[in-house]
């Protein structure tokens, strides 16, 4: 596996709701050591901490990345395994609540849905799908300005997350073959289920 890498500035933003979800994930799992991420951040972060947060509101994208990874760092453990709970908790929580209109039973219709609104929740990038067999799919992540394996780990663990609730016979696999963050062109991701 290549070096994962990340670029990070001040142009690339997020919907707010990834990060929600990512932070409603630390308090009910780390309790009263949620308020040990705070010397990890730098103080915009900390600010984003001290306010309610609207699920429909831009924030930086280095800004989640910073909080995820003060997250992981205060739980301990295998980083790129909390990510993705952190992706499999925001597929879960977001696809139950404000966002559960875009929940589809049905995977291959779900992904096309999520490529047509990829600019309804990240300033950055562009992506694509393609249904390869009637229980498989890829993924296609593209022209990212900036980048983080923390996102596509959480990214990865989001994909999982949707396919558990669409409650798909399974096994479920989603593998990342590809990544920017280890300098190749796009991010694939296969789909399986």
């Amino acid at each position: 596996m290549k070096v994962k890498r990340e670029k990070l500035g001040n142009t690339a933003a997020v919907k707010a709701t990834m990060l929600i979800a990512h932070l409603s994930w630390a308090k009910e799992n780390m309790a009263e050591d949620f308020e040990a991420i705070r010397p990890h951040l730098d103080s915009d972060c900390g600010a984003l901490l001290n306010r309610r947060l609207l699920a429909t509101e831009w924030i930086l994208f280095r800004h989640l990345v910073q909080i995820d990874r003060a997250i992981a760092k205060v739980v301990g453990g295998d980083e790129e395994k909390i990510f993705r709970m952190f992706g499999q908790y925001s597929a879960e929580i977001n696809l139950n609540g404000v966002y559960k209109s875009f929940a589809s039973a049905n995977p291959h219709r779900f992904f096309d849905q999520m490529v047509l609104l990829h600019g309804r929740f990240q300033n950055f990038g562009r992506s694509f799908y393609k249904k390869l067999s009637e229980r498989s799919a890829r993924m296609s992540i593209e022209d990212y300005s900036e980048y983080s394996p923390v996102f596509c780990w959480s990214g990865n663990g989001y994909y999982e997350g949707a396919l558990r609730f669409m409650k798909v016979p399974g096994p479920i696999v989603v593998k990342e073959i590809s990544c920017q963050c280890a300098g190749d062109k796009v991010c694939l991701y296969d789909l399986s289920w």
